[in-house]
């Protein structure tokens, strides 16, 4: 049997496999993030590791096994997080999670375009190495600080006391080289970062160490368990979306909207809307890190006591396309799309007194669709391909939703129907790493991936392209407001 673990940004996911890669059992747990001041964002790890052993042993009874018939376990864990860690392996601080925008200043003097040719990526505060060069000079605790990590590593070292990321996570840094595919040492200087406080780099479906007396308290799992190295979740979420060939757009819809395809040569994106990422499978990742989505029907549910996410998808489906005329730019914790600001704020625009508050649900779900069509055409335009749309996660779980995406682009949509690809991703990682699988190609083609296909109404396309058109208008209105 095989863990598949993500550690997410609402809730900490298990799913637990056969050594064919059948889901046999699943749970989670649900936390919040904090938000102590406007642009910031956190997580005490805490909240991770104290959900670890209740979350595994819900998912081991739903299975109906016990921890000794686990063969292996890997991680994919959310994005651009930063924790830095003592010489015990305990965090210093809490996690600066990957909507945190408070080291914008940090930036300051640092050129765009040498951090775009040299690591494929966008100089944006959510990167590990702003949060870093931020951190080394405002958070306490800070000159204890033996190594920085991102979630997954955290979690590894954790487990295992193995100090190691795969390069799908190192090359969202800034601080690693895309050609060189190691750490920079030049971007590490520019940064002032040191590379021995960075965590050794080792391929994902590595073994990272074993179960330690403490990774196995936390676990509830056996001593001695290899560990993969793991990844991201965006990356995970694509094999566990069934992806390791180019061709499908992986549309993740959870807290943040994350998309991304693969391509077999490197491209880098001189507008800057997609960044380069290295993949497992031996591709280039290209994709958006993401705006709030479904974070942000979570604050239209808090602010406009709306009792659920069922509730809003009702009240949505109350509105025609195109909300009449009213628009959403999702931008609450600043912007991805159609372009990258830092300081843009979300707006509604066009409102009547004849707007009610189904037209303000549904433009929550245009808006968001609008941004995953910037990301997407700009993939297109890229040459990579995008043959398919797939889409996963929470808010696949809106009919509403899937519907105005279909309209919206025009042809069909796939939808994942399993709760969480980020774990079953990782999963297959777990299943190279123990040996059971070659390779992740392999692995992720014995995944059974239940798909859901919704079409797209013909009569409504021209409706959604011209809204689509508007909102770019709006976005770029909006500007010298936002700067």
């Amino acid at each position: 049997m095989l863990i598949g673990i993500d550690i997410g940004t609402q809730s900490l996911k298990v799913v637990l496999t056969d050594e064919s890669l059948n889901v046999c059992g699943e749970a989670s747990v649900h936390y919040v993030p904090s938000y102590p001041q406007p642009g910031w964002a956190e997580q005490n790890t805490s909240l991770w590791l104290n959900a670890l052993k209740s979350v595994i042993a819900a998912a081991l009874a739903a299975a109906k096994c016990k921890p000794t018939d686990i063969s292996g376990l890997a991680i994919g864990g959310q994005l651009d997080g930063c924790i830095g860690v003592n010489h015990q392996g305990n965090a210093i601080g809490p996690a600066i999670i990957w909507m945190d925008k408070r080291a914008a200043n940090s930036l300051e003097g640092i050129n765009r375009k040498v951090i775009g040719e040299r690591t494929g990526i966008v100089l944006d505060a959510s990167h590990m190495a702003a949060k870093i060069r931020w951190s080394q000079t405002n958070l306490a605790g800070a000159s204890n600080c033996a190594v920085w990590h991102q979630p997954t590593s955290f979690m590894v070292e954790r487990l295992t006391g193995s100090r190691v990321i795969d390069p799908c996570l190192a090359s969202t840094s800034m601080v690693y080289g895309l050609y060189s595919q190691a750490w920079d040492a030049d971007l590490l200087r520019l940064f002032g970062i040191e590379e021995t406080s960075l965590p050794l780099i080792s391929p994902t479906t590595s073994i990272a160490g074993y179960l330690t007396d403490v990774g196995a308290a936390l676990s509830g799992l056996p001593v001695g368990l290899p560990v993969a190295v793991g990844t991201g979740d965006d990356f995970a979420a694509l094999l566990g979306c069934g992806i390791s060939q180019p061709g499908t757009v992986c549309v993740t819809i959870g807290t943040g909207e994350i998309i991304g395809a693969l391509v077999e040569k490197l491209v880098i994106d001189t507008d800057q809307l997609v960044e380069t990422h290295i993949f497992c499978t031996g591709h280039y990742h290209l994709g958006n890190p993401g705006w709030l989505s479904g974070g942000a029907i979570r604050w239209f549910l808090n602010t406009f006591s709306v009792k659920d996410d069922a509730e809003f998808s009702a009240l949505a489906a109350q509105a025609p396309p195109g909300c009449d005329g009213l628009l959403f730019i999702p931008a609450l914790t600043g912007a991805t799309a159609p372009q990258w600001l830092d300081k843009a704020r979300g707006t509604f625009h066009g409102m009547t007194t004849s707007h009610t508050k189904s037209h303000f649900a549904r433009a929550i779900l245009e808006g968001t669709s609008f941004a995953m069509r910037d990301v997407i055409d700009r993939l297109t335009a890229l040459d990579v391909p995008t043959e398919k749309i797939r889409i996963m996660g929470g808010g696949s779980k809106s009919q509403v939703w899937m519907k105005i995406r279909a309209d919206l682009m025009g042809r069909n949509i796939e939808v994942l129907d399993h709760g969480d690809a980020s774990a079953l991703g990782a999963v297959s990682i777990a299943a190279v790493a123990t040996g059971i699988y070659p390779d992740l190609p392999h692995a992720v083609a014995a995944l059974k991936i239940p798909v859901i296909t919704v079409e797209p109404d013909a009569a409504n396309y021209d409706i959604y392209d011209q809204a689509y058109r508007n909102y770019q208008k709006l976005f770029a209105a909006l500007l010298p407001l936002q700067k």
